[in-house]
């Protein structure tokens, strides 16, 4: 019988039989006119009636369709029966009519508490471990906090006010809701028109203000009365990572979406201090939209996209400073590395600095390339990984025939990487390593092989990515509001990483981000008076 026709069934007999799934039900299915409809909700695939008069077969009714029907008995009685096919799991297939959304955008508070579990379940069926950092009483009361919290209707900003600390509170920097920007920074929006750096120290930078009243490099001290540091006190909460000192490279590039759901205002009151006075100065700002900024706002960028991979060699000074800003594209990372190194050979320059203080990862294979030309040794960036799959995660992977698992697997010493022999084009320089609280993902993990494995010396700054971690992310979109959140499925361990000692790769020489390339340039100068 196909979904949405309408037939009548009879009976002689009240129960009549129902075998849901190949399943009798007990007790049957008791015909009952006063019911109008008489609903049966079910998530099964197939649905039997059977009389002594009539059967009826339902096998084809899709989730959440619906199919009517009218029993009549021999007595003349009549009961109009629905069967309501409900999806598996309602939380990736709701109700349509929970999607109808407003045309403002809003969602109402059904809405935003059905989205709040969506979230966490989803996280829970896909993450290798939601309480490796957060006890189970402490993460389910931030969700009862957040729910608590809504109102009878909510902005998209507002259901990500609500629901990303708990995100947050999982510890892990992979695992996050994206903020809904695109809603929320519209071409009206009136904003902040002052923008900054966010340093580890929690000082805010200014790089640049509306009319250049306050200069780059100066530095904000407060803020309609609210200090810096309070500032990005408020917005730690927000943002997700195992490390305070990552947290606050994430506020740094999401100031100014943080900043507008914070402390959103008319006109903004900025203290602020000369970059090399110690007179404490005022300016009001009114707020204004992106357009009048950028009229108005002087930028020190050129506009023109950076290379992921690109690098300049100075013989004069025996040094190559290869900038890396990102894991991605191995392909024309193996073109890349070999025309720098054939290079580098070329101009017998045996100084090599890598900056990798701006990348956030991508693909460790990216990394393995580069690793092949200074490691004095086999290595393997991740030595041991947790794998979970569960339907859920076969899902949003796009490919429902990985089957589900929850493995641990280790790298036999046999399986590491070899590195490039000389004749096949290993790099024998010094090799200097600058990182950041940024450096993260992938690019934390090269890191740790590069230390680990003794390649070279890294300056700079603790990376924001740990060694042991959680990693491999799957983009799950919210069923009503749209938002989208990112989750991990995996948990790596690092190069013979131990798991009682979790940090990010530390530096040999620790200096702040910004003076790490001067440092490894000085390092350069001593090791070549020394020759």
């Amino acid at each position: 019988m196909a979904a949405g026709e309408a037939r009548t069934f009879r009976t002689g007999v009240n129960p009549v039989a129902l075998i849901i799934d190949g399943r009798p039900v007990e007790g049957g299915w008791r015909v009952s006119p006063e019911l109008n409809p008489d609903v049966l909700e079910t998530t099964a695939s197939e649905i039997v009636f059977v009389s002594d008069k009539d059967t009826l077969e339902i096998a084809d009714l899709k989730e959440w369709d619906s199919l009517d029907f009218v029993m009549v008995t021999d007595s003349g009685d009549s009961a109009f029966v629905r069967v309501d096919r409900k999806a598996v799991n309602p939380f990736e297939n709701p109700d349509p009519k929970l999607l109808e959304t407003s045309a403002s955008g809003m969602l109402s508070r059904e809405q935003a508490l059905f989205d709040i579990d969506a979230l966490i379940f989803a996280i829970s069926q896909v993450h290798p471990d939601i309480f490796s950092v957060c006890r189970q009483e402490d993460l389910f009361r931030a969700v009862n906090r957040a729910k608590a919290s809504l109102s009878d209707s909510v902005t998209p900003m507002q259901f990500y006010r609500a629901s990303a600390p708990v995100v947050a509170m999982i510890g892990d920097g992979h695992t996050n809701l994206d903020f809904p920007y695109k809603s929320v920074f519209t071409g009206d929006l009136k904003r902040f028109p002052v923008f900054v750096d966010v340093l580890t120290d929690r000082s805010l930078i200014c790089t640049s203000s509306l009319d250049s009243v306050i200069s780059r490099g100066d530095r904000i001290v407060s803020v309609n009365g609210v200090s810096a540091d309070s500032i990005v006190e408020a917005m730690m909460p927000y943002v997700s990572g195992e490390r305070p000192h990552f947290r606050i490279s994430r506020i740094d590039a999401m100031f100014p979406a943080l900043f507008h759901m914070l402390y959103a205002a008319d006109s903004y009151e900025v203290e602020y201090q000369p970059r090399g006075a110690k007179k404490i100065l005022s300016h009001t700002f009114p707020a204004v939209t992106f357009g009048e900024i950028k009229q108005r706002c002087p930028t020190t960028e050129s506009g023109k996209k950076k290379d992921m991979y690109s690098y300049s060699a100075d013989s004069l000074n025996d040094v190559a400073v290869m900038d890396f800003k990102s894991f991605y594209d191995a392909e024309r990372m193996e073109r890349f590395a070999d025309s720098m190194f054939t290079d580098l050979r070329e101009k017998n320059i045996s100084n090599l600095i890598i900056d990798i203080r701006d990348n956030g990862g991508g693909h460790s294979r990216v990394g393995d390339i580069l690793l092949r030309y200074i490691s004095p040794e086999p290595f393997i960036q991740m030595d041991k990984a947790l794998i979970r799959i569960s339907p859920l995660t076969s899902k949003l992977m796009g490919d429902a025939g990985v089957e589900p698992m929850f493995v641990f697997q280790e790298v036999d010493t046999s399986q590491y990487i070899k590195p490039l022999s000389v004749r096949e084009g290993h790099y024998t320089g010094n090799v200097y390593l600058l990182t950041s609280n940024k450096t993260f993902s992938s690019a934390g993990s090269f890191a740790w092989a590069f230390k680990e494995c003794g390649m070279g010396m890294v300056v700079g700054e603790e990376t924001g990515g740990m060694n042991v971690c959680y990693g491999d992310i799957l983009q799950y979109t919210l069923p009503v509001s749209r938002l989208t959140a990112y989750i991990s499925f995996k948990r790596f361990w690092q190069l013979r990483a131990d798991e009682n000692d979790i940090h990010g790769t530390l530096p040999d020489m620790a200096v702040p981000a910004a003076d790490a390339l001067d440092a490894a340039m000085k390092l350069v100068k001593t090791n070549r008076r020394g020759r």
